[in-house]
């Protein structure tokens, strides 16, 4: 009776350990996907404001409002109406009040459709005020991003390396410097793999997003399209990204998908011959609206 009873306590003792082990599993890996939105988020917020800096978007058409007036037959009455009450200064003033009143209310709001064009876009005349914005929150999010890495045991010099490039970014932003600020955002981006990586992510998730920032790398030198280094980005991108297309397992179900990331990446390596940084910019949107659905 007595063995039968220590049978029973060892016996709940271990699932005691299995039930505590796993809900700390479960807890990590939970925290494990929090923390891949979280890097989901850096890297659209930076993607963004890179794309800004050129006044690159990935929307095919933009909305534009414009305010028109309603009924032009209504504003010529107006008129002689103002005409007819120049007698009286007082008059006068509280009729143009009148006049200015009803002439608002005769416009009205007017949105259109306009397509989005990179060859038309001045890559010089940069919305700073909302770059600026973006940054901030980007930063705003990375005091509660640092603390989930901390708890994933992230190397501290990665995560300081992060803050240090951070700093950075936000410096070149504040003294609205264009290049210096395309090179801090894609240091900035570079360390996404490198987080995923440290966080035990899957394989491939790392290459994408290696290859991507190898990309980056190439598009924030595009302004000087005949630096070498730009082309050493590229290829390397491909290198990394056949390695994604050789596994069979990972492609299988995304075949088309995979395959079009390929052509275009290679499209985009083709494109620098030319020596066009406007034609460069047109690949490279292509290519990173195919890769961002993988």
């Amino acid at each position: 009776m007595k063995k039968t009873k220590n049978i029973i306590i060892i016996f709940l003792l271990i699932n005691m350990c299995f039930i505590f082990t796993g809900c700390k599993k479960d807890e990590k890996e939970e925290l494990k996907e929090k923390v891949i939105s979280e890097l989901e988020y850096v890297e659209t917020k930076t993607l963004d404001i890179l794309n800004g800096l050129n006044n690159i978007t990935f929307d095919n058409y933009a909305i534009v409002s414009e305010q028109v007036k309603l009924d032009e037959k209504n504003q010529k009455q107006q008129s002689g109406k103002e005409e007819q009450n120049e007698q009286s200064g007082k008059e006068e003033t509280q009729q143009n009040e009148n006049n200015k009143q009803e002439e608002n209310q005769n416009l009205i709001n007017k949105t259109s459709m306009e397509p989005e064009t990179i060859l038309e876009k001045n890559k010089n005349d940069i919305n700073w005020k909302s770059i600026k914005h973006e940054i901030e929150l980007l930063n705003e999010s990375w005091s509660i991003i640092i603390l989930d890495l901390y708890s994933l045991n992230v190397n501290g010099g990665t995560i300081l390396d992060f803050g240090t490039k951070l700093n950075n970014t936000i410096i070149a932003i504040k003294n609205e410097n264009k290049q210096e600020s395309l090179r801090n955002l894609a240091e900035l981006y570079s360390s996404i793999p490198i987080f995923l990586k440290e966080i035990g992510t899957e394989e491939n998730l790392q290459r994408i997003r290696k290859t991507k920032s190898l990309v980056i790398n190439a598009y924030s030198l595009a302004g000087d399209i005949t630096n070498s280094e730009i082309n050493t980005n590229i290829q390397s991108a491909i290198d990394i990204y056949s390695k994604v297309l050789s596994d069979i397992d990972y492609t299988k179900d995304k075949t088309f998908k995979t395959n079009k990331v390929y052509v275009l990446l290679n499209e985009l390596a083709n494109s620098i011959a030319q020596e066009d940084s406007d034609l460069f910019y047109i690949k490279y949107k292509n290519f990173m609206e195919a890769i961002n659905e993988l």
